[in-house]
């Protein structure tokens, strides 16, 4: 990929393995997720159930499909016509020598538009995702829906009486939790607004949760508590259930999978505009503000009163269980396969 600047193609190799495993199988419903890691040849894979007539469904976990590269495309709309020229796509992960975005995109669009369109449902994990996806030039043409991604609702409900945060003075507990705690830039995830937020609220308790921490950070206000990686999911959702709010700072999120567990277990939350939680998170349970606004963040979270958590917990569990999650899908094979 390096030398040649085209995302998702070459690995010869598992591909076909991959279709000997097809031909040997012979599904009903092939169900195609984000595969972004190199594994196996996207646009041929694709090509391949298209000329067998295979059914088939697609899933979007991010922008891949219908940008040819990008994750996320932000604030550009390239992607509604065809991309070229793209700087995101060549500084992060196509080619050192060459800008080959117009060939990804083609190759994209050449691979699903094979497609009857009986053959073919597309699902996103959000109702933006699905919007975005509309507009596109590779998938308007498609049947696109909305199925949200599961929670293990097993561990992620409601606990009460946790206790294990020391409160000491401080009025109410925010949680933050992301894979990697840094004050980059760059980084999606907005940890860099963590000590701003805590210096504008003094009497609160920051507390972040992440799996792994930048090596050199800036001294942090005393009201921010580094808690670093949980022992497993079941400390985590303890967290979530005793924080009166969680925080969620990315500048953009498909889904946001911290948005639905923290509802999950019965705890609000307040965040940025990002995409895909805004279109997904109950709006009598979340608040949303333009990203980088923290003077409105700061205002909402001290206006945010304490909630039934169990009434929160029940709504938000039947909607994003595992178990609705699987129902989705299977009404959606169906309707392929009848």
């Amino acid at each position: 990929m390096r030398l040649r600047g085209i995302p998702y193609g070459g690995v010869f190799v598992s591909n076909w393995k991959f279709k000997q495993i097809i031909k040997c199988f012979q599904p009903d419903v092939v169900h195609v997720h984000c595969i972004n890691a190199s594994m196996i040849n996207v646009y041929s894979l694709l090509k391949y159930l298209a000329n067998n007539q295979i059914k088939t469904v697609v899933t979007l976990h991010a922008e891949i499909y219908h940008t040819a590269g990008c994750e996320h495309a932000y604030d550009c709309e390239k992607y509604k016509t065809y991309c070229h020229h793209c700087e995101l796509n060549q500084r992060k992960r196509t080619s050192w020598l060459f800008d080959r975005t117009k060939e990804s995109w083609q190759k994209m669009y050449n691979a699903f538009n094979r497609f009857d369109s009986n053959n073919i449902i597309i699902t996103a994990v959000s109702p933006w995702l699905a919007d975005r996806a509309r507009q596109s030039a590779i998938l308007r043409t498609f049947k696109i829906e909305y199925v949200p991604n599961g929670v293990n609702t097993s561990i992620f409900y409601y606990r009460n009486n946790v206790g294990l945060i020391d409160r000491k003075t401080y009025k109410k507990i925010i949680l933050f939790v992301t894979p990697f705690f840094n004050h980059e830039e760059t980084d999606v995830k907005g940890g860099r607004f963590i000590p701003l937020m805590a210096e504008m609220l003094p009497d609160y308790l920051f507390v972040v949760v992440s799996s792994r921490t930048a090596r050199r950070l800036r001294p942090m206000p005393v009201n921010v508590l580094l808690w670093g990686a949980v022992k497993n999911q079941e400390e985590l959702a303890q967290l979530y259930s005793e924080a009166d709010v969680t925080l969620l700072l990315s500048r953009r999120e498909t889904f946001s999978m911290v948005t639905a567990e923290s509802l999950c277990c019965g705890t609000p939350v307040v965040g940025f505009k990002a995409g895909g939680p805004e279109s997904v998170a109950p709006k009598d349970f979340c608040h949303f503000v333009e990203f980088g606004d923290l003077s409105n963040m700061s205002k909402i979270i001290r206006e945010v009163f304490a909630t039934d958590k169990q009434v929160i917990s029940n709504q938000c569990i039947a909607t994003f269980s595992k178990e609705s999650m699987a129902g989705h899908y299977l009404m959606t094979y169906r309707s392929l396969v009848s």
